[in-house]
């Protein structure tokens, strides 16, 4: 797909504060850190866990290797902690709960997680780093111009994700019938298949699948305020470690590397872009 380009890791220049790291192996039980120090789960690597394909957050290239405007600020962490970054793929649930920070199956989740009040009980988030609206998409001959017209009509989401919530706290006002899918491929994709009339979902992945697809197109945005955050674990440690990821998210804001990666992978065109407010 058009999105999909190697990835360049862009190293960034020391931050003032000292980062001590200690590897460890995933099985191991790991001390709380302090004194802003970051214990990782495996020794010279920082574990992302993410669930692909998200374009033009995060996705496969040709030769394997996971890219997209997530793992551009993972490898620019990686590079402040002086390590590489490795990948696992996981259920969203099991980030957006913390389970699998918890669990140790990751130092962090970058999976274009929606900032809420309830997932900030269970993790740790960063600064939001990208604002998003709900994008209601439908067939190409679809007459569907918003949710206004989808009484009686089958409406896909995606489960456990904003939409879905969005969905199911409206779905009386608007008497669409919900069915609800495990990923986000699988969902726009039954657009194509008819198993839906219309979907709900992210603006950056849907305005992808529309671009890559003369079989879809956007029927309306609805603007809820969301933000995305990096999350790690509800402890001390996941809090060290995503009080560096801020750093290197506001050093980014300040000296144009945010607006350089925003060109590459959300709008080339762009001449401006920034950190959203901080919720």
């Amino acid at each position: 797909m058009p999105m999909k380009r190697p990835l360049a890791i862009i190293a960034v220049a020391a931050l003032a504060s000292a980062v001590t790291l200690t590897g460890c192996s995933s099985n191991s039980t790991n001390p709380p850190a302090s004194n802003g120090s970051v214990t990782l789960v495996a020794p010279g690597t920082l574990t992302v866990c993410t669930h692909l394909p998200f374009e033009p957050m995060e996705s496969r290239d040709a030769s394997g290797t996971v890219v997209g405007f997530d793992f551009d600020w993972m490898n620019l962490v990686a590079a402040q902690l002086g390590v590489t970054v490795s990948v696992v793929e996981i259920d969203p649930a099991q980030m957006s709960s913390g389970a699998a920070m918890t669990a140790k199956k990751c130092d962090i989740a970058a999976e274009g997680m929606t900032i809420t009040d309830a997932r900030k009980d269970a993790v740790n988030f960063s600064l939001p780093y990208f604002g998003v609206s709900q994008t209601l998409a439908v067939p190409a001959d679809s007459t569907i111009t918003s949710l206004n017209d989808t009484n009686g009509k089958k409406l896909g989401v995606e489960a456990s994700a904003t939409g879905e919530e969005y969905a199911t706290a409206n779905q009386a006002e608007y008497g669409y019938q919900i069915v609800s899918f495990d990923d986000a491929a699988t969902l726009l994709n039954s657009l194509l298949s008819g198993r839906t009339d219309a979907v709900l979902f992210d603006a950056g992945y849907v305005g992808q699948f529309v671009k890559d697809n003369a079989g879809a197109k956007i029927a309306a945005q609805i603007a809820t305020g969301e933000v995305y955050g990096f999350a790690a674990a509800k402890d001390d440690n996941g809090a060290a470690l995503i009080a560096i990821v801020d750093q290197v998210l506001q050093k980014a804001n300040s000296d144009g590397t945010y607006l350089q990666i925003y060109q590459k992978w959300i709008d080339p065109t762009a001449t401006s872009a920034s950190l959203p407010p901080a919720s």
